[in-house]
């Protein structure tokens, strides 16, 4: 519930979204339609002694977010809550690459106040439409405060996700957002928001003190009888790292093997993934192509970590200056 304690500012940035857009004359399908300020205006007046503070940041459907864009929200986040006044942050932001966004903030805000990302999958104005109750239910969350060492959050219907942890796993339905494995923080009961438990730890979380996101960082997904050209490709096409997502526990077709070793000669580190969804990425198969005989090459596991984070990760690290021994150090 509430802490009844608290007093200061809740920011609430506004980067776009399904939670602002609306059918537009002319355009078919919804789009960005403004409504920042109308979804505001239906919160109920906050507890005494709590005030929102509105930040216009932008107005992208997720798909338009860059890399770049991710880290200066980051940042705009942590200046925000380096001023004494500011409790948290609640940011909404579009669904499709939510997920990435708030892990991008997870690494990057060095303040232990709670993070909140939250958005909708129903358009403003939509029949039951779910950015508001997502909205008012991700400002009652920051205020609980989360325990230290939570890191950002997730915030969709009613459940409270680490941003480590939360995927997208359906383009659709309003109960769009899981965790991979570690469960959830907390979720909304009635008027109220509850934890589920004790965080994993009360420190706080791995952060990544750089001053860019090296955005020249590429994530490659296997299918079956993959060849080197793509691989290739990139690395000769001024790539400065490569995620790349193989199947199971972390292995990938042999004929990509010899462009993952000229990657690795040329300097370029390779991060290996997994396409499932649980279970992540483990040393077990010796074969050619298999993670332990990619390991043994020089190759980085990036444990639990989807692609798309695993690739945040790198671009930040690289953004850090780290290489060889740091980088190994981080993925273990």
């Amino acid at each position: 519930m509430t802490s009844m304690s608290a007093h200061g500012e809740v920011a609430v940035f506004f980067t776009g979204g399904t939670i602002g857009m609306s059918p537009s004359e002319g355009v078919h399908g919804v789009a960005p339609g403004g409504n920042f300020s109308n979804l505001l205006n239906q919160l109920a007046p906050q507890p005494e002694g709590i005030r929102l503070r509105p930040v216009r940041w932008s107005d992208k459907p997720s798909p338009h977010m860059t890399p770049e864009d991710m880290f200066r929200l980051s940042k705009d986040i942590q200046a925000a809550l380096d001023e004494d006044v500011v409790l948290g942050a609640v940011v909404l932001h579009g669904t499709d690459v939510l997920a990435e966004s708030a892990y991008m903030a997870d690494l990057v805000v060095q303040s232990p106040k709670p993070v909140l990302f939250t958005g909708s999958m129903r358009y403003y104005s939509e029949s039951g439409y779910d950015g508001l109750r997502n909205l008012i239910n991700a400002v009652r969350a920051v205020l609980l405060p989360l325990p230290a060492g939570t890191g950002a959050c997730v915030l969709m219907t009613d459940r409270i996700f680490p941003a480590r942890e939360a995927v997208k796993v359906n383009s659709l339905n309003v109960d769009a957002f899981e965790s991979r494995e570690a469960g959830v923080v907390g979720y909304v009961a009635g008027e109220s928001v509850v934890l589920a438990g004790c965080p994993q730890s009360t420190e706080p979380g791995l952060k990544i003190a750089a001053d860019h996101a090296e955005t020249s960082v590429v994530l490659l997904t296997c299918f079956t009888g993959m060849g080197p050209n793509m691989l290739d490709h990139v690395r000769e096409n001024g790539a400065k790292g490569v995620v790349v997502e193989g199947f199971g526990a972390g292995n990938v077709p042999p004929n990509l093997v010899p462009a993952i070793e000229r990657c690795l000669e040329a300097g370029l580190p390779v991060v290996l993934a997994t396409r499932c969804i649980e279970g992540g990425v483990w040393p077990i198969y010796g074969y050619p192509g298999g993670g332990a005989d990619l390991v043994d090459k020089g190759v980085l596991l990036c444990g639990r970590l989807g692609g798309a984070k695993a690739r945040i990760k790198l671009m930040l690290a690289l953004g850090a200056g780290m290489d060889g021994q740091g980088l190994k150090h981080l993925f273990d």
